[in-house]
């Protein structure tokens, strides 16, 4: 038996899946660890969309978070493209053309539509057709919002993702015939209204700290909430780069356009963790994170 060991978000399952088509008698893990963990894992297994915090020998990486180490003795296959991206391109002969259009799930995920194939696009129309997201009422008229099913995939699997439902994310993925089956998914939609609600409870009571364009913001949640607020917060502050930090186990995430500035001005910090793309990085804070604030006070002297 072969492991495909995927990061727990959109990107990572899509290519965890097509990667699947490729490896007989494969099973697919959704990571619930420490980003890149390999603990577990033995010789011919996969990594995607994860950079292996152990240099392990005769492991296989597809994988984005550039730059790897560079006495790497693991196999590596890597782009600046989602790896969902990745994955397909290498592989695309041997998914079946009928499973194709769930490219869309990784590459909106990650934030690249722009990235989906027209023979995508032509393998599945209904990823252009427009689907209901909203309904309301103004100045005694009735409003329906509508958005195309392609830019909406990704946060039904995503929603499942944050709420840990693993097994439901995955299943979900491997078993829609098309968009629809998860934008109608019961499942899926009853963990995008967990995910709101938790969202409001988590801004009514977390603790915000705002220096010049960075502002951080530490809450406690059971939930991976800190993409999801930190995304959220980003898009509402008037572009500041946030930092939202999940005291419950240290995780946190850190968004915006100066989001690597930060990473290198608090590298120095051994308790804290960085990495990520540019705009878009993860953090583990292994202390409590009331000391980030303290030292990032001290070292911006306010």
């Amino acid at each position: 038996m072969v492991t495909i060991r995927c990061h727990h978000d959109a990107d990572g399952i899509t290519s965890g899946y097509f990667l699947s088509f490729t490896i007989p008698n494969s099973k697919i893990e959704i990571w619930n660890g420490k980003f890149g963990d390999t603990t577990g894992l033995k010789r011919d297994d996969w990594m995607v969309d994860m950079r292996p915090i152990q240099n392990m020998k005769d492991l296989n990486v597809i994988d984005h978070h550039l730059p790897h180490r560079e006495d790497r003795e693991y196999k590596l296959i890597s782009d600046i493209h989602p790896a969902s991206f990745i994955t397909w391109n290498l592989y695309k002969e041997e998914i079946p053309k009928q499973e194709w259009w769930k490219l869309a799930i990784g590459l909106v995920g990650d934030g690249q539509p722009e990235l989906i194939p027209t023979e995508v696009y032509d393998s599945c129309p209904q990823l252009l057709t427009d689907f209901k997201t909203s309904v309301y009422q103004s100045y005694g008229k009735w409003n329906i919002g509508y958005y195309p099913s392609y830019k909406l995939l990704s946060s039904y699997i995503n929603a499942l993702l944050r709420t840990k439902r693993f097994e439901d994310a995955l299943n979900l993925v491997a078993y829609s015939q098309n968009p629809k089956d998860i934008l109608n998914s019961t499942k899926a939609r009853g963990a995008k209204a967990d995910v709101k609600k938790n969202l409001e409870d988590i801004l009514k009571t977390c603790n915000s700290y705002d220096f010049q364009d960075l502002a951080i913001f530490i809450f406690e949640s059971e939930y991976r909430m800190s993409g999801y607020l930190a995304s959220t917060l980003q898009s509402s502050l008037s572009g500041k780069t946030i930092m939202a930090i999940n005291r419950l186990d240290g995780s946190g995430s850190l968004r915006g356009d100066l989001a690597h500035y930060w990473r290198d001005k608090l590298k120095h910090l051994e308790y804290l963790q960085i990495d990520g793309h540019p705009g878009f990085c993860g953090l583990n804070i292994s202390c409590n994170p009331d000391t980030l604030v303290e030292d990032i006070i001290r070292m911006l002297g306010v």
